[in-house]
Parts: structure tokens; sequence; C-alpha cells
């Protein structure tokens, strides 16, 4: 039986010698067991762990930027919707414009992409008040100068968060649990909005210091594999053509210093030659060929390590590289499948802290906090324009049916038509409706000239 090696399952392909995996020893004669295989092929460390190489690998490699950022955008890019009974209409638009040019929610979209890269971000409250004194939601008001400000957990931490007593108890801290530090400065817990990654199993949480995972913990294997296949394809496009020469007593030259200085001056002067004039000119008794490597085979094993890829990270190779779907396949099923990955990890678990932002936002521009405040966050499903137009005529057609059987007042089908912008113009809903033309234009007085 041939030698088993053990599987060196390091990150030394995404930096070079930073790190190793254990060393690589030879077992000879007996086949390994289950257990010690899956052994082999697990790291005993976390790369969540290592701020600089995440920060490194997030700078340099594009597709590390996709996965981190890209489901974090798609997640607010078809907006959300206020809905409060307490809020009217203009409350609700001028509710999103403050949002807008605050950028609350650019903010949350920063921590999150933190807690995604690192396995933990925060939003830190910033308002005239100490960092450290309880932050009293209740003073807002429209003077009030607040800031919200998005930080990973590398610049915030608690103090000995290290030790593994401390992650499970917070009164074992130094100073009780509700302090953070950021940069020296202590900030009160009650102004921190923890966001954290992936939570981990019980075994693993201690070394987390009480965040959670790095995304890029599932996919180490896939993306070693990845840049692998980059490497050799971008060594091999220095060795793609390779001249070789066949010199007369070559080995014999090579003797003396003149004489492999005479050769290496003789292989200069015909690269030069071949440069300019596209010949070669030599000896009769030399010989001259150009060797070719082939990359068949590549294109094939980088379509199935993308695939990989892909199916750690629940995102489509369309949307992960911007591949265009082959064949018949139209790629709807691949996004409806996206689409529901990011429903449940990203907007299901920054839903509530969006409110809460909405609220603070309340509380600045109004003076109080709604009690039925929430959100619904938008379908991700993009319509064509001609199934948007059909969406839009069967909500027309219920609306009108709904005034018609009195079932809603005409302010509420005003607002209806306008919530969706049913009709290409709004309607002014100060204004009474007009009554409908009849089919034969004539007037209550009479017949159609009037008289």
């Amino acid at each position: 039986m041939s030698d088993l090696k053990e599987i060196n399952n390091s990150l030394t392909s995404l930096v070079s010698g930073l790190y190793q995996g254990g060393a690589i020893g030879a077992y000879g004669g007996s086949q390994l067991s289950q257990t010690d295989t899956m052994f082999k092929n697990n790291r005993w460390y976390l790369i969540s762990n290592f701020r600089q190489l995440l920060s490194e690998m997030y700078i340099e490699h594009g597709i590390v930027q996709t996965l981190v950022d890209q489901p974090v955008d798609d997640a607010f890019s078809r907006g959300y919707t206020i809905k409060s009974g307490e809020l009217g209409a203009d409350d609700i638009e001028k509710l999103e414009v403050y949002l807008e040019r605050s950028r609350f929610i650019e903010t949350l979209k920063t921590a999150l992409k933190w807690s995604r890269l690192y396995g933990g971000g925060a939003i830190l409250i910033v308002d005239e008040d100490k960092p450290d004194t309880p932050f009293d939601i209740t003073k807002l008001n429209e003077k009030s100068n607040i800031e919200l400000k998005a930080v990973d957990l590398w610049e915030l931490y608690q103090l000995d968060a290290g030790v593994v007593l401390d992650v499970y108890s917070e009164d074992k801290l130094p100073d009780g649990g509700d302090f953070f530090h950021y940069y020296g400065k202590r900030v009160h817990k009650s102004r921190v909005y923890r966001i954290e990654g992936k939570e981990a199993p019980s075994f693993i949480r201690p070394r987390l210091r009480g965040w959670g995972l790095s995304v890029m913990e599932k996919v180490v294997r896939s993306l070693n594999q990845y840049l692998k296949n980059q490497d050799v394809i971008f060594e091999l496009l220095d060795e793609a053509k390779v001249d070789v020469y066949k010199i007369t007593d070559f080995n014999s030259a090579l003797m003396t210093a003149d004489g492999t200085a005479k050769v290496s001056n003789r292989i200069q002067a015909g690269n030069m030659i071949k440069n300019f004039n596209n010949a070669v000119t030599m000896d009769i008794d030399d010989d001259y060929e150009q060797k070719q490597i082939s990359f068949s085979g590549l294109a094939e094993i980088l379509v199935q390590i993308r695939q990989g890829i892909a199916a750690d990270l629940r995102m489509p190779v369309t949307k992960l590289f911007g591949i265009s779907s082959a064949g018949f396949n139209s790629g709807e099923d691949d996004i409806e499948n996206y689409n529901a990955m990011i429903e449940s990890e990203i907007r299901s678990k920054v839903k509530y802290i969006t409110v809460d932002l909405i609220g603070l936002a309340c509380q600045k521009l109004f003076g109080f906090i709604p009690e039925d405040l929430q959100i619904e966050f938008k379908s991700l499903r993009i319509l064509s324009a001609k199934e948007e137009e059909d969406v839009k005529d069967r909500k027309f057609n219920r609306v009108q049916s709904a005034l018609q059987i009195g079932g809603i007042s005409t302010d509420e089908y005003k607002q209806a038509i306008n919530k969706d912008s049913l009709l290409p113009v709004e309607i002014d809903e100060k204004t009474e409706l007009n009554d409908p033309i009849d089919g034969d234009f004539t007037t209550k007085e009479g017949g159609a000239d009037g008289s």
C-alpha cells in the first residue's frame, strides 16, 4: 500500500509562510480510521482571531470583499417600508429623509459588514453627553446632536474578556461588564449596539471572546483552492512559451568563464534578432525550437472550484463572480435561494436594530417613539417591466373594487393609489374625486348639447 500523508490544511496559500497548519508526516502500512481522517483534515485554530490576516485579505482580494459586502448591500437594496399608526404620511416621509441624510442605515450596513468579516461589529451612539454615562433617549430633541459610528470588535473590547470565566459571567469583569473600551475611552454599554457573527459551538465560543465567527471560517478550504488555481495560471503565463537553443559543444563551452560568456552573448543576440526581425540566425550545427505549454483542463477545474465557494457561502456563481447563466438555466432558482439566505441570515438579524435606530430618529424629530413602530423589508425579487405593470393593474383593480363596495373611504382610496404609485401622477388627497364621465357624454340638464 502506498504511504498516506497527512493533509496540510493551512493558510499558507493565502499568506505565504504566515501560519503552519501542522507537520506533514508519513503513515505507512495501516489504513487511517474515520476519526483520524477527520482530525487530519481540520484546522486547530480560528482565523477569526487573526485581525491582520482578515484585514489584508479584505483589502487585497476582490472575492473576499464581494462575499462580505454583497449580501449586506443586497439586503437593503430594495429598501423597506416604515409602518406606524401614530405617524402620518408626511411624518413618515420626513423620517425617511432624515434617515437618509443622517446615514443611519449606511452606518448599520458598515457595522454589519465588519460583523461578517471579523465575527463582530457594533454601532456607537455619540451625543452631547459623556460616553461613560448611560444613554438617555428621552433627552433627544430637534436641537440635539447625535451621530452613529460603525466599529469592529477589535476597536471595541471589554477588559479581561479573553478569560474563559468572563465570557459566561459579566459580573466577573473588573468594571462589572457595564463598559466597553474604545481606544482608551470607556463607553457605557447602553450606547453600543452589538452585531455578532455566526454563533460558534460551546467548545469554540470561549476562544472568540464573546463574539461570533467570521464568515471566512467556512470558506477557507475552497478559497485556498481558488487562490492556488489563480497562482498556477499566473505562473504559467510567464512560461507559456519557452525557447530551446541547441548549441554545438554547449557543455564544453561552459567549462570556462570565457566560453560561458560567449554562450550567454550568443543567446542574447539570438533573442534580440528574434524580437526585432521575427527571425533567428544561427550556425548550421545549432538548433532552435519553441515549446508551448497547454492550459487545457484549468478552466474546468476553475468551474468546480467556483461552485465549491458558492456552495459554502450559499451564493450563486452569477452573483459571486458576475458570470452569466449558461445553457438552459435562467438563474432564477439560484437567485431565489440566494434571496432566502439574505432573508434568514441578514435581514432577520438586523431588523430589530433597524427599528431601534428608526426609533432614535423618531425621538429626535417628533419627541416620542411610536409603540407600534415596525418595518417591512421590500421583496428582493426584481420584476420585469411587464410583470411590474401587471402587478400594478391587479392592485389598482383591487383598490377600485374596495371603493365601489364601500370597503374603504375616498381618502383611503387616494392614499392607496399614491402609496404604490398606481397612476402616472399623484392624486391630491385634499380634493374631492370627480364623478365618472358617462359613456354618452350627456349632462344632467339634458342631452349632449345641453338643451
